[in-house]
């Protein structure tokens, strides 16, 4: 391996280091409480709804609201049936997503 080539992968593995510790790592934000089983979760532009134990004796499904930053904010409807655990409904802002609500 020539000298240049040797630079050049040197540079290469450190510039893909510093990219590793520069990145932003996306975590999961969540509603504190429950809605019957149900509740959202957030991440950096991203949302989704997820049950645990879905109780839907008094409606058929959930709304989900994606509350967007400097965008119009987005609601779904999703019929669930009773007992579903799992996640469901996904949406994705365009610049940032501030939270989001999972209620009937």
């Amino acid at each position: 391996m020539t000298t240049t080539a040797a630079k050049g992968v040197v540079v290469a593995a450190l510039a893909a280091t510093a990219i590793g510790f520069t990145a932003p790592m996306s975590s999961a934000s969540a509603e504190r409480s429950w809605d019957d089983g149900c509740r959202g979760y957030w991440y950096s532009t991203a949302g989704h709804g997820y049950c645990n134990d879905a109780n839907t004796w008094y409606s058929n499904g959930w709304y989900t609201d994606y509350n967007c930053n400097n965008e119009i904010d987005e609601q779904h409807y999703d019929r669930l049936r009773n007992g579903y655990r799992g996640k469901y409904d996904t949406y994705e802002c365009t610049f940032k997503i501030n939270h989001t609500d999972s209620h009937k």
